[in-house]
């Protein structure tokens, strides 16, 4: 049997970091939205902004998108260290246990930097596997948390 403190290190253990330095959030981890990455790190600041391409897909209160398609994603961009990482995984149903709803993925895009200059960056991307939105319906928008902010739903609610 092993103790709490050996279990806890066993579970760290299985997780691997994706090896960049940020990530790009489209739905609720964006600022005002109800799992706000600020909430999770205090004092972080936005590196910037990008567009993702794809499909997005509305699956209630949350967004899926899948890099398949032609649509234009708003994305905020965030410094990301191991811990944050590891959260997040845990938000997106990746760790500890892997729900099947979330991948993954590492993309190299332009950001348009907060100073006003561009730079291609490398950005971890949780995307919805394919089985999450095949029968969620599409979202004509290119900003989600407006989008949906905009079906009445105040900022912060998980409320549908």
């Amino acid at each position: 049997m092993s103790t709490p403190t050996a279990l806890s290190l066993q579970k760290k253990s299985d997780w691997q970091p994706c090896g960049v330095d940020h990530v790009a959030v489209y739905g609720t981890l964006r600022a005002g939205g109800v799992n706000e990455i600020a909430r999770l790190r205090p004092g972080i600041i936005s590196t910037g902004r990008t567009t993702l391409t794809g499909t997005l897909h509305d699956l209630g209160w949350y967004p899926g998108l899948i890099f398949q398609g032609t649509q234009q994603v708003l994305a905020e961009v965030y410094p990301l260290d191991h811990a944050l990482e590891q959260v997040l995984d845990g938000y997106e149903g990746i760790w500890p246990q892997n729900t099947g709803e979330y991948t993954k993925r590492i993309v190299t895009l332009p950001v348009a930097l907060t100073s006003g200059s561009t730079k291609m960056m490398a950005l971890l991307v949780y995307e919805a596997l394919p089985g999450t939105v095949q029968q969620a319906p599409v979202i004509a928008a290119s900003d989600w948390l407006a989008w949906y902010q905009s079906k009445g739903v105040p900022p912060g609610s998980a409320a549908t």
